[in-house]
């Protein structure tokens, strides 16, 4: 699809990994460490999966799609026995407990800047692999996407949403206050985050993940800079449309609810696009459900936790397509952003009123 290289290109938007690794504040903390960690193969099953939230099976997956970016140590010190099996074990410990380092760390006699380093290692080969499994259906399988959205509506209402490409919208991930301009990361509900903006497929497969602005960004900002939209403009997906929520603005590549019911129709509509764009509720529940990272205040920088954010969506694709369950999944609702300010074009308005009297009436 056309689209591809540069939807896959701003999967990294924004997500220029710096330095994960910070000086220990005692460095001869880390001399007197036993440098003989654990390895995976000594670990049950039932204890890898409640500490990595992976199975055997897809623990190697992951560490077989890594190692290439995980090079062996050369410095003589501190990290050299750190193997590529070791750093991804410590960073998923941390994805999914979102603990602090030390904690982490304290569980495979690792130090707290051994730990910086294998996050960072771990997180900036996510981020390398993230647009082999971060990207758009083409156009061979979009008609079965098409057809497993329009089921949605047809299972709750016995009328389906046509020409679904994907469902959207932003959730937060939460952070520390940055140092440099805080303000702008102070979002709605009162806590600072980055707003991350997630298009996802009926089966839960992310498609594309914007993880670039602040907080305090409407969704209707965020997008309107998003490449998607650029790319759906330019009829680069061909026919269809995403469904997104009330912050969105109507457009002829995104439908939104209708604001002031007064038909049937209108109301059957609307309670259509909701059981459509469910599952990107869905996604973002079984996302922080199984990493907790990004609920965790995190005290990195705005740049990491973009990083971070993706390394996570990238894990949630490939256990997605593992079908690998999750436990004591929580519920994270996507409440509607503010609604969109802008006013509605009339030619897009009328897109939509076809639209509901074709297949709604």
């Amino acid at each position: 699809m056309a689209l591809a290289g540069a939807a896959a290109q701003q999967v990294l938007a924004g997500i220029i990994v710096g330095n994960f690794s910070e000086s220990s504040e005692n460095d001869d903390e880390d001399q007197r460490l036993i440098k003989q960690p654990f390895t995976i193969r000594q670990i049950s099953e039932k204890i890898l999966y409640q500490q990595t939230q992976l199975n055997r099976e897809v623990f190697n997956f992951v560490l077989d799609l890594l190692t290439p970016y995980l090079t062996p140590n050369t410095r003589k010190g501190r990290y050299q026995h750190l193997t590529p099996m070791q750093k991804l074990y410590v960073a998923l410990q941390f994805y999914a407990t979102g603990s602090y380092q030390w904690l982490v760390g304290s569980s495979g006699r690792m130090s707290q800047s051994e730990v910086c380093q294998a996050i960072r290692a771990v997180t900036d080969a996510f981020v390398a692999v993230s647009p082999q499994f971060i990207i758009f259906p083409d156009a061979e399988e979009y008609p079965a996407v098409k057809q497993n959205f329009y089921r949605l509506g047809i299972t709750r209402h016995g009328r389906g949403f046509p020409h679904v490409l994907g469902a959207i919208d932003c959730t937060h991930v939460r952070i520390q206050a940055p140092t440099n301009r805080p303000e702008q990361y102070l979002n709605r509900h009162i806590y600072h985050s980055i707003n991350v903006q997630l298009i996802v497929g009926p089966d839960l497969i992310i498609y594309n993940v914007f993880a670039e602005y602040p907080g305090s960004n409407h969704d209707s900002y965020i997008w309107r800079n998003s490449a998607v939209r650029d790319g759906l403009a330019n009829g680069n997906f061909g026919e269809g449309w995403l469904v997104g929520d009330s912050g969105y603005p109507l457009e002829p590549w995104i439908m939104t609810p209708v604001g002031q019911v007064n038909t049937p129709a209108e109301l059957l509509y609307n309670s259509v696009h909701i059981s459509t764009r469910n599952p990107v509720e869905r996604t973002n529940g079984v996302l922080k459900s199984r990493w907790h990272v990004l609920d965790s205040p995190l005290k990195y920088s705005p740049r990491k936790v973009c990083a971070i954010t993706t390394a996570c969506c990238v894990l949630h694709n490939i256990c997605t397509r593992h079908n690998l369950g999750v436990d004591n999944r929580q519920e994270y609702p996507l409440h509607d952003d503010f609604p969109c300010q802008e006013p509605p074009n009339p030619n897009y308005a009328n897109i939509r009123q076809n639209l509901i009297e074709r297949h709604f009436t």
